[in-house]
Order: structure tokens, then C-alpha cells, then sequence
């Protein structure tokens, strides 16, 4: 019985391990897929370069091929198979034959001299069971090869006879060079050549790039920065060019909104009610690693979700920098939490009302966190709106490249980290997260812009004009700027 559960449990464990090795083998092909969408023209252009280069190549080294030949029948004996071993010996012994210095000395006496240069060749073959020997006489020049192959014929009779004896040989064929060559030059074969190792080496450098990849493209690439559970996968998708136009583009509100990203949305506000409601937490805060992995489209998303869910809930926008969740929302940019404390302007006069949530802004005030707010003040504030709030959801700047969301952590319960599929590397994931795993609050995080590959909600495109993000190198530039200047979220 033991023994029996042993077995099944090896079993299992080696399903286990061959659904990882499926799952590890459909990643890879997704980022080979990646790596050719991302790159394509540089691949494309490399291939073409390198059909030139091949073609160029060949033409330098093409050399034209003209071929005269002869065919030779062996009499020595009545005995075919003897006579077949002769023909064979001779036609083996060709090479080393008419390589030998005297035999060339032999040849050339009978040429006038100057007429034939020395790019010429003497070849043999011999058909298996026969008595038959095939000579061809290779050069460069069609009348180079008919003028060696007419004092071949001449002299290696008796050379032939040296080297097995006395032996009859026979011409059964003879055709002389043409003048068109024997071996010739395909630019176009060349051309495919070239092609088919340049993407050859293209597949080479696509692996490199694949093996080499330090960004999160699915769960498995998050376990390496932390335990906690991923909240939810939010599909890729793709706007229709006439949703373009629009400013709130990525909302649940939004009826032409792919309903892959709106179920993967209100699943993840469902899950994280039931973690703050079961810790009775109020303030969850929405941050990200680099600007542009959609935090703010998140962050406004999950405020509709509880407020559809009848939950009242306020949205804060405590990027300062570049306030963003007006932008999100297609609102006008106006007065907000910056002006709270730096003009004194009350708090009535800057809350909004939008898709049955309350908005208090950014404010027109813009500059760190730390030169705008007053711990105290905030600490005060933040104890009002729990009292007339159920949910409080902060959107902060890039936890990885300013300290504000590390700042603003102190005011919320509960953290998610939004992470944009194949953008930050893992290592600015980890310094990014870092506070908010010291400090407890982090609940999970999110994946943004998962393209699903080959078995997840399918193929939904891109975000349009939202996918174009650089890399983190880019935004350093921020630091040196002025904080009026600095702009965190220039797409979302």
C-alpha cells in the first residue's frame, strides 16, 4: 500500500513538472514572438544586408567553369572484372598522375608557350562494375580546356601504360567545351543564401536576447522580488482608431473597452476588498516601478470598480509631479491636494464627482511630496476622509525613480504594485517594491499589458499610442530637470 502511494505520488510530481516545462516552453515562444514584433526592421534590414553581402561575395570570388571530357574503355584481358579493377586503378591514380612534375613538363612541351595559364584541372570517375573511366579537363577559358584535353589524349595512353602496363585504352565519347560554362553563378541563389544565414544569425542574437531578458514577462519572473500573490492579469488590448479620439479611453465605464481587461479588473477590486475588508483596511495605494505601466489607468479603474460595487470611495491623485488621474478621466486640470496645503483653499471646493466616484486631484502645484506636504496636515486629512469614506485609493509617482510613494505609504494600509509586462527589469522591480514589502502593507501586485500568447484571453494588440514607452536610461533625465518641469506619466 506504501509502495502503491509512492508511485502515485512520482506520478503527480512528474505532471507537475511537465506542465512547468509546457508553461516554461510557451514563455519562451511568446518572447521569441516579442523579440521578432520588436524588432522586425532591424531583423528584416539585416536579412536584406546580408542577401547583398552574399551576393557580392560570390560575384568577387565566382570564376567560370568550362569542362571538356573524354571516356575511355579498358583492354587489357577478356576478363571483364579484371579489366573493370584496371579501368578503376586508373581512374584513382589520375589526381596523383598528372600532379607529377614530369607528366606537366610533358604537357606543356607540346603547348606554345604563353597560351595556357595554369588555372586548369584533370578530374576522374569511375562507374562501379565497369570498364569505363570518365576524364574531364577543367579551365577558366573554353578553348583552354579543348586544346588540354586534345594533348591529354595524346600522351596519357602511354603514360597510362607506365603506370599499369601495357594497356589498351579505347574512346568510346569525347565532347569538347562550349562556350558557355559548365559551372555558373546565381545571383539570386546567392541572394537566398545571404538571406537565409542572416536570419539565421538573427535567430541566434533573438536567442541571446530571450535567455538574457531580465524584465517580468509572467508570475514566475515576479517570485524572484516577492511572495506575495499576483492580483491580476490585465490583458493587452487594442483601441479602435475612432476610440482614439477620445480621452477616457481605458475605463470600465468605457462600452467599447475589451471586456478581457474589464473582468480582469473587477476580479482584481474584488479580490483586494476581500483582503482590506477582512484586515478592515481603508487606503490602498497604487504605485509602479517606471512611469508609463498604467498605474493611473489602474488606480481609476479600481475606484469605479468599488464605487459599481456601491462602496463610496474617493480617488486621491498624490502625483505631483505630473498629476495624472485627471488625465485619465478626461477631466480639465484644476485645483487639487497641492493647493490644499500650499494656497490653504478648503477641501470642499476640490473634491469632484465623476463615474460615481469622488476625485480630489493633484492640484496645480507641482514638486515633491515631501516640500508640498505637511506630515501633521496630512495625517489629520487623512483620519476625515476615513470618516466619510469607505475606500480611500492613492495614485503616486514611480516608486523606483522618487521617494514620494514611499512617503505616501505611510498614509495607506494596504499596497498594489502595478508591474507593465516586458518593461522594468526585475532589479528596478525589486528596489522599487522594497519599502512597501519592509513595511508590510504590500498586498500583491498586477501585471499590466499581458498579451496573453497562445492560451490566456487571446491576441488584443497593443494600447494603440500607449505602448510606446522607452526604458528606464530615459527617464533620468527627470532628475536633473527642475520639479515644475518633471513629468512622470506622459502616457498611462
Amino acid at each position: 500500500m506504501t509502495e502503491r502511494g509512492g508511485q502515485m505520488q512520482a506520478e503527480r510530481q512528474a505532471d507537475v513538472i511537465s506542465e512547468y516545462e509546457k508553461i516554461d516552453l510557451e514563455a519562451m515562444l511568446q518572447d521569441y514572438w516579442r523579440c521578432l514584433k520588436k524588432y522586425w526592421l532591424q531583423f528584416l534590414l539585416f536579412a536584406v544586408i546580408a542577401a547583398i553581402g552574399a551576393v557580392g561575395f560570390y560575384n568577387w570570388k565566382y570564376m567560370p567553369e568550362y569542362s571538356a571530357k573524354i571516356t575511355y574503355a579498358v583492354y587489357k584481358t577478356s576478363d571483364t572484372a579484371i579489366d573493370g579493377a584496371l579501368a578503376r586503378r586508373l581512374s584513382q591514380a589520375l589526381p596523383v598522375l598528372t600532379g607529377m612534375k614530369d607528366f606537366k613538363n610533358d604537357l606543356f612541351h607540346r603547348i606554345e608557350e604563353n597560351t595556357i595559364n595554369e588555372n586548369f584541372s584533370f578530374q576522374s570517375s569511375y562507374t562501379e562494375g565497369g570498364t569505363l573511366f570518365e576524364v574531364s579537363v577543367n579551365a577558366n577559358n573554353y578553348q583552354n580546356a579543348n586544346t588540354l584535353l586534345k594533348i591529354f589524349k595524346e600522351i596519357y595512353p602511354e603514360w597510362a601504360s607506365k603506370s599499369v602496363g601495357t594497356v589498351e585504352l579505347q574512346i568510346v565519347d569525347e565532347s569538347e567545351a562550349s562556350e558557355s560554362p559548365s559551372v555558373t553563378h546565381s545571383p539570386l541563389l546567392s541572394a537566398a543564401k545571404g538571406a537565409l544565414a542572416g536570419m539565421f544569425i538573427c535567430f541566434l542574437l533573438a536567442t541571446i536576447y530571450v535567455l538574457t531578458m531580465q524584465t517580468v514577462r509572467k508570475e514566475g519572473d515576479m517570485r524572484k522580488v516577492t511572495s506575495s500573490n499576483c492580483i491580476a492579469l490585465l490583458p493587452e488590448v487594442k483601441l479602435k482608431k475612432r476610440m482614439l479620439s477620445t480621452k477616457s479611453l481605458l475605463l470600465l465605464t468605457n462600452k467599447r473597452v475589451d471586456w478581457g481587461l474589464k473582468q480582469s479588473i473587477l476580479a482584481a477590486q474584488s479580490r483586494i476588498e476581500n483582503v482590506m475588508s477582512a484586515d478592515k483596511r481603508q487606503v490602498l495605494m497604487v504605485t509602479s516601478t517606471l512611469p508609463r505601466e498604467g498605474k493611473s489607468m489602474i488606480s481609476v479603474n479600481l475606484a469605479i470598480a468599488f464605487a459599481q460595487k456601491g462602496r463610496k470611495v474617493l480617488l486621491l491623485d498624490a502625483d505631483f509631479r505630473k498629476p495624472s488621474v485627471e488625465t485619465v478621466l478626461g477631466l480639465e486640470e484644476t485645483e487639487g491636494l497641492s493647493d490644499y496645503f500650499k494656497a490653504g483653499i478648503k477641501l470642499e471646493g476640490l473634491i469632484k464627482q465623476q463615474d460615481g466616484i469622488d476625485i480630489l486631484p493633484g492640484g496645480t502645484i507641482s514638486g515633491a511630496a515631501s516640500g508640498i506636504i505637511n506630515e501633521k496636515e496630512m495625517e489629520g486629512l487623512m483620519e476625515t476622509l476615513k470618516k466619510e469614506y469607505e475606500y480611500i485609493i492613492i495614485d503616486t509617482p514611480p516608486a523606483c525613480m522618487f521617494t514620494d510613494a514611499a512617503m505616501m505609504s505611510k498614509y495607506a494600509d494596504a499596497v498594489v504594485y502595478a508591474v507593465c509586462h516586458d518593461m522594468a527589469a526585475v532589479r528596478q522591480i525589486r528596489e522599487g517594491i522594497a519599502p512597501f514589502i519592509q513595511n508590510q502593507k504590500l498586498i500583491g501586485y498586477l501585471i499590466n499589458r499581458n498579451p496573453g500568447g497562445f492560451s490566456s484571453y487571446g491576441k488584443y494588440g497593443r494600447y494603440g499610442s500607449y505602448s510606446r514607452y522607452g526604458h528606464y536610461s530615459k527617464y533620468k533625465r527627470y532628475i536633473e530637470l527642475d520639479e515644475k518641469e518633471m513629468n512622470t506619466e506622459e502616457t498611462l
